[in-house]
């Protein structure tokens, strides 16, 4: 199984050098030296499968001498014919021969993969995985090194044979997902390292074949980073090599007494390992672990981040007398600087060129003097109407996403509950105004809720319209509607940010603030679309319980505890049901006995990568410790979770493993079945989304997200009586009219029949929203939608097009 650039160019007078070399190993009966020399033969060639591009002369004298060094002893064995250096004529015709083929060109050894995998036939496979013959796709090579390792035989010879191919190395370490399991790629490693240093050896590094290599571990590639002047995208790639502790202790040696210059930069690059923290005493700024670590975590890229000002302070006062100026210098976080009053002139300038980062760090920064909360709330509301008038849709949108973070920065400061309990203090102090109703002939309009999401609602005498009509939108008034509507949906989505705490935490909702919530517009349309628990423990809508108490929003777990969630899911079904925040279809766990006893998780064993799980657990409220013994904490209402690991010495750098769950309450702790059912389910969800997040294995998937699929499918399929489908553990089997299918609701992979090769199902089947599916949320989940729909068009696979058909090998193949 090799991997060449097709059709390249041949160099006449190196192949003349190659013959020659392999004549005179002939001659030496060096066969290793044969092996080495047909191997870049092959390379020169490109791609021997397709044209046999040498002299006749050549290609004669390299049969002879070939065949001679290693003779083909059982013509009728595969394993044999294809255990050789060399694509010999008598070889090639003995491999067409078995395949039942005519042409070298569609030597395709995806078939012989298959076959092999399922037999566990090692001889098989590692004849396949080493020789010169056919090609092979990216599912087959896949496959072939996950069953060498099941059987034993991804030994040392394949593992070099095979880590030359880089665009093997970078599937097996894919970016998006994991191809093999993370022991199956870690075999490769020593190898690549070994090539990317190579590489990085030569005076002019080709950046572009570098960076697309996973980050490297081992000490010398930050050294060598430390001393690199090429492209410092090369520099910042090699610096975040992953250490272990000895390394780390040994780069602390290294720097010590190095000049600052050198210090610093260091610490720059090891910010992006994960491990910078290690540098600190360097630079005298001992203490301040924990604020790096929300320096690191409370940004991000691509979009705002809510940052914890209770968190930041706290963390400053644990670093003391560290120059925080200093590391806020080398770490740059405005939202965090603002929180500790620093670049106040800094912020404000960039307020002023509307910044998204600019805008939610004002929020965050410390009242000037005179100036109120209140003050600040009007300001960010003005703020928000000129976000408005900006030109484009994706500058309006994500100036409208940092005005509500920094509304909920404010808060924090203001000391209120949330954005939304802000947001009815400042319309006490100053109401926005309400656009009066738009008259426009026929046509009315006014602000109002479509479902979830307030939109500008129109109608013609007594018949609501499906669009706003041209008429309206002429008028002159339409204007201040299009501001209410704006302004109604960032009330709209902080009061969603409310009520999706509410259904995480299990925090009642006294009776005050329910009335004033259900005053508001947003109150009025969002909060009957979620099921509640009285003071007296019953569940349903709002109307249908005493509202003289306070209220809980339910959680899927309680709900299961009481024996009401498939019932809720189906009644929602049944009326299409769009909720404002993952409810009655939400992820929810319960306890294994493991759990129970306190003993593991769930993910012991799994290896996860730590970058993911720092970003991941950070965003989601838990606080993450290092030393002396790596552990992560959330507080959930009245109870801890407390999450013990494994690590390499800091949880964002290299892999780590979550080794056992633990419930506190007070100085006490508390099983995890004695917990309230919301925290046992929503510690073990963010675990489950970070161990997701940072999958190293190709199996793993996040097992809550599987069965809330399997339920969503279930209460669709109430209302839709089929025999044709039915489950297996995660896995939703089909039998359909042309085959039976296994769709897993985890990994999405589709198998067909009995085959282990995943089906190639074209992304159009069903990217078309199924009609028997709704949105449970206003924000869906389009790959869960898609998934949910190929399951329901492949019970239906009698209407599926002849294409598509064709490119999952049932009938036809597409031309």
């Amino acid at each position: 199984m090799q991997a060449y650039a097709r059709n390249a160019p041949v160099n006449p007078l190196a192949m003349m050098a190659l013959v020659h070399q392999a004549r005179k190993a002939a001659d030496a009966a060096d066969h290793d030296a044969l092996r080495a020399v047909a191997r870049d033969m092959l390379h020169l060639l490109g791609d021997p499968g397709v044209a046999r591009r040498l002299a006749n002369a050549d290609e004669a004298e390299l049969d002879r001498l070939y065949d001679a060094a290693f003779p083909l002893t059982d013509p009728a064995d595969l394993a044999d014919v294809l255990d050789a250096p060399w694509p010999t004529t008598a070889r090639v015709q003995a491999v067409l021969g078995l395949l039942r083929l005519r042409d070298p060109g569609e030597l395709q050894l995806d078939p012989l993969v298959d076959a092999a995998a399922t037999a566990g036939d090692r001889r098989l496979l590692r004849a396949i995985a080493l020789t010169p013959f056919g090609r092979t796709d990216r599912p087959s090579r896949a496959m072939l090194l996950e069953a060498l390792h099941t059987s034993g035989g991804l030994d040392d010879e394949v593992v070099a044979h095979l880590a030359e191919d880089m665009d093997l190395v970078h599937h097996l370490f894919g970016y998006y997902a994991p191809a093999v399991a993370a022991a199956v790629s870690d075999r490769f490693r020593p190898a690549w390292e070994e090539h990317l240093w190579q590489l990085t050896s030569a005076p002019d590094v080709d950046y572009d074949r570098v960076v697309s290599m996973p980050e490297p571990r081992g000490l010398r590639f930050v050294l060598r980073a430390l001393d690199y002047t090429g492209n410092w995208r090369v520099v910042r790639y090699l610096g975040a090599a992953e250490l272990t502790p000895a390394e780390r202790a040994e780069l602390v040696e290294h720097l010590r007494g190095a000049p600052p210059q050198r210090q610093e930069q260091a610490f720059t690059l090891r910010l992006a390992a994960g491990d910078a923290q290690v540098l600190l005493p360097l630079l005298g700024l001992a203490g301040a672990d924990r604020l790096l670590r929300l320096i690191q975590t409370g940004q991000a890229t691509s979009r705002v981040v809510r940052n914890d000002r209770a968190a930041i302070l706290a963390a400053a006062a644990e670093a003391g007398a560290a120059d925080l100026a200093r590391l806020l210098k080398l770490a740059p976080n405005d939202v965090v600087a603002a929180a500790l009053g620093l670049r106040r002139d800094a912020v404000m300038a960039r307020v002023a060129k509307d910044s998204p980062v600019g805008i939610t760090a004002y929020g965050m920064l410390p009242l000037s003097d005179g100036e109120t909360v209140l003050d600040r709330w009007v300001a960010l509301r003005e703020l928000h109407r000129h976000g408005m008038e900006l030109p484009a849709t994706d500058r309006r949108r994500q100036h409208a996403n940092a005005v509500s973070v920094a509304l909920d920065h404010l808060a924090q400061l203001g000391g209120y509950a949330d954005a939304a309990a802000l947001d009815a203090a400042g319309e006490a102090y100053s109401p926005t105004p309400v656009a009066p109703v738009l008259t426009a002939g026929p046509y009315t309009a006014v602000v109002g809720f479509d479902g979830v999401e307030p939109a500008i609602i129109a109608a013609k005498g007594a018949r609501v319209l499906k669009s706003v009509p041209k008429a309206v939108r002429d008028e002159p008034g339409v204007a201040a509607l299009r501001e209410q509507h704006e302004l109604l949906r960032g009330h709209t989505a902080r009061l969603s940010r409310m009520l999706r705490r509410l259904v995480t935490t299990g925090v009642p909702l006294p009776p005050a603030e329910l009335a004033r919530l259900r005053a508001t517009p947003a109150g009025a349309a969002l909060l009957p679309l979620l099921v509640w628990q009285d003071a007296g423990g019953r569940f349903g809508l709002l109307d249908e319980l005493d509202g003289a108490g306070a209220v809980t929003a339910a959680h899927p777990a309680a709900l299961a505890a009481a024996g009401q969630l498939a019932s809720r899911q189906a009644e929602a079904a049944r009326r299409r049901l769009c909720q404002p925040v993952p409810q009655l279809f939400r992820e929810w766990y319960a306890p294994t006995p493991q759990e129970v006893a306190g003993q593991s998780t769930r993910f012991t064993g799994r290896v996860i990568a730590g970058a993911a799980v720092v970003r991941e657990l950070s965003t989601r409220g838990w606080s993450l410790h290092d030393a002396p013994l790596p552990y992560a904490v959330r507080q959930i209402g009245a109870h801890s979770a407390v999450l013990h690991g494994t690590t390499t010495g800091y949880w964002g750098a290299g892999d780590v493993s979550f080794d056992r769950l633990e419930f506190r309450a007070g100085d006490g702790t508390v099983a995890a079945d004695g917990v309230p059912p919301v925290v046992f389910s929503e510690a073990v969800r963010d675990l489950d989304l970070a161990a997701w997040a940072g999958r190293r294995s190709v199996g793993d998937y996040a097992t809550g997200r599987a069965r809330a699929r399997a339920e969503l499918l279930t209460a669709v399929l109430a209302e839709r009586a089929t025999d044709r489908i039915s489950w297996d553990g995660d896995t939703v089997v089909i039998r359909g009219s042309l085959a039976v299918y296994r769709v897993h609701l985890g990994t999405e992979v589709v198998l067909i029949g009995d085959g282990i090769r995943p089906a190639d199902v074209p992304h159009s089947l069903g990217d078309e929203s199924h009609p028997a599916l709704f949105r449970t949320v206003e924000s869906v989940d389009y790959r869960m939608m898609r998934l949910l729909g190929r399951v329901l068009a492949l019970a239906e696979d009698e209407k599926i097009d002849s294409w598509t058909l064709g490119r999952m090998g049932l009938g036809a193949e597409p031309s």
